[in-house]
């Protein structure tokens, strides 16, 4: 699969407009060995992140166009976070809530260098906008990293007010070559 995977990512590298007959729509099956879902809070004095170890989903996409659709479903209860007492207080009921809530969902298109879609958390779907940047080795595509920031409010995570930022950052790194996903070298 990884070969198929490889194969599938060389065949899409970029392509210059006088061969635009090379450019195929791709489909990957999304699991947590190809994409890396996280979220970054700020939490008292400390940055949090959390990283989805289940979720499912698809990406149709075509490199040389820059299309994509995408449709993922992170399972709430698997978001690892760094120790018990956070996690205890982030799976809270008003915060995630995952007996109430088990799976966050997301639905997009590429549109330029964004990724425009609407997000549903606690039940509640919103639209949600990501930046999308291209991954890159030896001159071909291997990856693609999203990012966008939530108003953690504006899905009903009413919790945790005196200790959590309002904010969080959602970062997303999928891998096109088979190798397992990594998040961008911190600058």
């Amino acid at each position: 699969m990884k070969k198929i995977l490889l194969l599938s990512a060389l065949a899409l590298a970029p392509v210059s407009l006088a061969h635009p007959a090379h450019a195929a729509q791709m489909s990957l099956q999304l699991t947590p060995g190809d994409m890396l879902a996280q979220t970054h809070s700020h939490a008292i004095i400390m940055n949090v992140t959390g990283t989805y170890r289940q979720l499912h989903g698809t990406l149709n996409y075509n490199l040389a166009a820059k299309t994509c659709n995408v449709d993922v479903t992170f399972e709430v209860n698997s978001l690892e976070l760094p120790n018990a007492l956070i996690r205890s207080q982030t799976m809270s009921q008003g915060f995630l809530d995952p007996a109430e809530y088990p799976e966050t969902h997301f639905t997009g298109t590429c549109q330029g260098d964004s990724l425009v879609g609407n997000l549903t958390l606690r039940g509640q779907t919103h639209p949600f906008t990501m930046a999308i940047t291209y991954d890159t080795s030896g001159g071909q595509v291997t990856g693609i990293h999203t990012e966008g920031t939530l108003n953690r409010y504006d899905w009903g995570l009413t919790g945790l007010t005196m200790t959590v930022g309002k904010t969080i950052r959602v970062t997303n790194d999928i891998s096109l070559n088979g190798q397992p996903p990594e998040p961008p070298s911190a600058s």
